[in-house]
């Protein structure tokens, strides 16, 4: 009984944290160490791992703070299955939307060594998305994705307005396709992410730039997954 009071005392307090400094992250997929009562819960020492700052930027142009997937793993739990060819309707937790931004998705089938882009949405991506709000955005699970028990969805962000920031969020997923294949599309583009990546200025100060030299010299890649049974019960 000790353990559940605490428990709901360190959720009710994890709210209080994300208004003090928040922006956009998933909410639908769980990404990692979620604060979120829906997403898997911390064990019994792990608490003091649960991401309060799980809207925040990964870095802006002059620095980085985290990495891409900012935490190694999630919390034990049931991960979500999503079919090959399905279209996810994801859920976004809003604080402030920049007047939108440009948003890819990508799936990562090594824990995040090596990304294909599955979606794009240039410009306008979360521009109508209402402060402090839960937004849903549909992503397409491509037709060929080949079948992973410890796949990663990831949503990239290079927001329109105030600092030149990159968001991120990982959510662990299942995919349900081929068992064996390949993926192909292009490498994510991590633009203001440290000092060395591609600079994207603000739209309307850039005389409307956003980036497009940048994304339109994304890589090509092709991922080989191998064949593997679905596990629909995964728990990390």
């Amino acid at each position: 009984m000790k353990f559940s009071i605490t428990s709901t005392t360190v959720v009710a307090l994890s709210t209080l944290a994300l208004l003090a400094e928040a922006h956009i992250s998933f909410r639908y997929p769980c990404p990692r160490y979620a604060p979120y009562s829906e997403c898997p819960q911390p064990g019994d020492n792990q608490w003091d791992l649960v991401d309060y700052d799980v809207q925040s930027p990964l870095g802006t142009h002059d620095a980085i703070s985290d990495p891409i997937c900012k935490h190694p793993a999630s919390f034990k739990g049931v991960r979500p299955v999503f079919t090959a060819g399905q279209t996810v309707q994801t859920k976004m937790d809003v604080d402030v939307n920049h007047n939108g931004g440009s948003c890819q998705w990508a799936l990562s089938y090594d824990n995040g060594k090596t990304w294909v882009v599955i979606q794009d949405q240039f410009q306008n991506c979360l521009a109508t998305a209402q402060p402090s709000s839960t937004f849903t955005l549909p992503v397409k699970i491509p037709a060929n994705a080949p079948t992973g028990n410890n796949v990663i969805l990831n949503w990239i962000w290079n927001n329109n307005e105030g600092n030149r920031e990159l968001y991120s969020s990982c959510a662990d997923v299942v995919i349900q396709g081929t068992s064996g294949g390949s993926l192909s599309g292009v490498a994510p583009l991590f633009a203001n992410y440290g000092p060395s990546s591609p600079f994207i200025p603000e739209k309307t100060v850039g005389g409307g730039n956003w980036g497009k030299q940048y994304f339109d010299a994304r890589k090509n890649i092709t991922i080989t997954v191998p064949a593997q049974k679905i596990k629909r019960q995964l728990v990390n």
